[in-house]
């Protein structure tokens, strides 16, 4: 008798080892779905940034338009008068950028508006407020604004993204 339970026994081992066995098969299959599944979030994420990117490179290059005074000299030159009574002075190079060649030749068509808007939001700063950071980008963003103003009459449309100060000199 005990011959005749030993290949039972057997047998009966043999399919729990098959069970431990499937057991451990189905938990890699979990282990490497979850891993795949977090793969597929990272490429497909990763597939968005570069469909931005492309976005991004189908932008327009940038225009950039210097910002001349009548005369024909890429500089504004501006005087102040402290209470002391001395004179101080300014001098900004700027240029506007634009993606869209119409802005830019409206821009050219009509420097003597821009030189005009400009000068006028110039001649109106206070020096003690540009000799900070803070005032000097704050001139930046509403010299953009008065020009996006201007564009928005003549053209229709705002057309300016920036304004920058490529030279900034205070005296």
């Amino acid at each position: 008798m005990a011959d005749e339970n030993a290949p039972e026994e057997g047998a009966e081992e043999a399919p729990k080892g098959g069970k431990k066995k499937l057991l451990i098969i189905i938990i890699a299959a979990v282990v490497l779905l979850a891993g795949g599944g977090a793969a597929a979030f990272f490429l497909l994420g990763g597939e968005e940034e570069q469909a931005e990117a492309q976005v991004e490179e189908v932008r327009k290059e940038a225009i950039y338009v210097k910002l001349r005074t009548l005369g024909g000299k890429p500089s504004f030159i501006n005087t102040f008068q402290e209470k002391t009574g001395r004179q101080r002075f300014l001098q900004i190079f700027a240029e506007a950028m634009t993606r869209d060649q119409e802005v830019a030749d409206a821009l050219n068509k009509h420097m003597p508006l821009v030189v005009h808007q400009l000068s006028t939001l110039f001649a109106a700063q206070e020096f003690k407020v540009l000799q900070t950071t803070e005032g000097k980008q704050q001139l930046r963003k509403d010299s953009t604004r008065a020009l996006q103003e201007l564009m928005q009459k003549e053209i229709g449309r705002p057309g300016v993204e920036e304004v920058f100060f490529t030279n900034f000199v205070m005296q």
